[in-house]
């Protein structure tokens, strides 16, 4: 009976190991910008209800919108990083901080205008939910250590 309790524990451990020594070994997922780029732009596709012509005119003037909001972002991270050394180092980087994300701001509204140009106004709202959810969601499952 012993016997059969200890090869039965063992049977267990070995079936646990050889199950989770695989996950281990994978190691961190690597982020993948194309597919994470495919991956929006579908699911905003979806959530929008977006035709394939209205995609097909929308993403590109998206894709330009978001590469010029990288560099202002790139540049506050930058001025971020580290924190100057006198009073009147950190008050430039403060402002030049505000008038980037000024920038920003000013950078989505010029597009959401010609965004409009080519979708209706309650279909651009649902791509803006849509773009915000997803990122959100992107958030919560690059949280999760088991991934």
């Amino acid at each position: 009976m012993n016997k059969l309790k200890y090869a039965s524990l063992w049977l267990v451990i070995l079936l646990f190991t050889m199950v989770t020594l695989p996950l281990s070994a994978q190691g961190p997922m690597k982020f993948n910008p194309a597919k994470f780029k495919a991956d929006l732009q579908q699911f905003i596709t979806i959530e929008a209800c977006l035709t394939p012509h209205e995609a097909a005119a929308f993403f590109p003037l998206y894709d330009e919108m978001n590469n010029k909001q990288r560099v202002l972002y790139d540049k506050i991270r930058e001025l971020k990083r580290m924190k100057p050394a006198d009073e009147e180092r950190c008050k430039k980087a403060i402002i030049e901080i505000d008038q980037l994300e000024i920038e920003i701001k000013q950078l989505q509204s010029n597009y959401h205008a010609r965004f409009l140009g080519i979708l209706s106004a309650s279909k651009l709202y649902d791509v803006i939910k849509a773009e915000s959810k997803f990122h959100r969601q992107a958030m919560r499952n690059a949280a999760r250590p088991w991934r």
